[in-house]
């Protein structure tokens, strides 16, 4: 991108010019459950999933308090850049930490989502991620995950260990409430005909991978995928509480409007590993 470029894709985001972005949000006690401790918040470019965690007292209070930073944030016109999202996420940090400290057994959740940033002039989302709830890349007919599930199970995987196998996939080694609260995060760039999903375990636990692929192919506008999303996981067991977001780019808008070179086309393969990763904090 030369300078006149990258000038006029500031000057596009400064004066409105954003991405036109088409998103639906669902949540669902599931089958099983009494009280959906799960949180969901997709405005004005803030979309986020806090998942409360299982077996500690005030779960859903947890999960309300991670999102209402993020409220504020997509309450506020102005597009944020990373350093304003790191911000919120330690505003969240200290939310929940608060719940926490008013149980006997602690408090805690997962918080994981994308919010829509200006970054060099151009529009990416940072996606960020504490916990086993996951954020998907769809293009064409290519679902890949860019989140890590902060999970035992998911850290003996990677490390080839036999024992993964036999591991309860709930077993949560970063969360937000909890002694490891680190969250990793990325930068992707914005483009037109990209869907992502924002999702806890109660869906990926419910539905395989390749199922979920195939909805989000053949689904349909943001809406009926996310209805059809939540009703698969219900009737594959609703065994925790099941949230989704389907999040459209319809147009990269000011990027495109500058004449920004290199855009995916809508069938080409996804390298994650161009994704650029902006913080890994130091535990806290």
């Amino acid at each position: 991108m030369n300078d006149s470029q990258e000038n006029a894709l500031h000057r596009a985001i400064t004066t409105g010019e954003r991405p036109v972005i088409e998103a639906a949000a669902r949540t669902d006690v599931g089958v099983h459950r009494r009280v959906n401790e799960d949180a969901v918040l997709a405005e004005n470019g803030v979309y986020i999933v806090a998942d409360g965690m299982g077996g500690h007292e005030a779960g859903d209070l947890a999960s309300a308090a991670a999102i209402g930073p993020f409220a504020e944030l997509a309450a506020d016109p102005r597009v944020p850049d990373f350093r304003v999202v790191e911000a919120t996420i330690e505003r969240s940090r200290n939310a929940v930490d608060a719940v926490s400290m008013q149980t006997e057994r602690g408090a805690g959740c997962t918080l994981t989502g994308v919010v829509l940033i200006e970054h060099e002039g151009a529009p990416h989302w940072y996606v960020l991620n504490v916990g086993d709830s996951r954020v998907y890349l769809h293009r064409g007919a290519q679902l890949t995950q860019l989140t890590a599930d902060h999970s035992l199970q998911a850290e003996l995987l990677a490390e080839g260990r036999a024992e993964a196998a036999s591991t309860p996939r709930n077993v949560i080694t970063r969360a937000l409430g909890s002694d490891d609260s680190r969250h990793d995060a990325w930068l992707l760039p914005v483009h037109t005909g990209t869907r992502l999903l924002v999702c806890s375990d109660g869906l990926t636990t419910e539905v395989p991978d390749d199922e979920i692929r195939a909805v989000l192919t053949i689904g349909g506008r943001p809406a009926p995928v996310a209805d059809e999303l939540i009703r698969l996981a219900r009737e594959g067991g609703g065994r925790d509480n099941i949230s989704a977001i389907v999040v459209d780019t319809v147009t990269a808008g000011s990027a495109e409007a500058a004449g920004e070179a290199g855009a995916l086309d809508a069938h080409e393969d996804v390298d994650t590993a161009e994704t650029l990763e902006v913080t890994r904090p130091v535990r806290r």
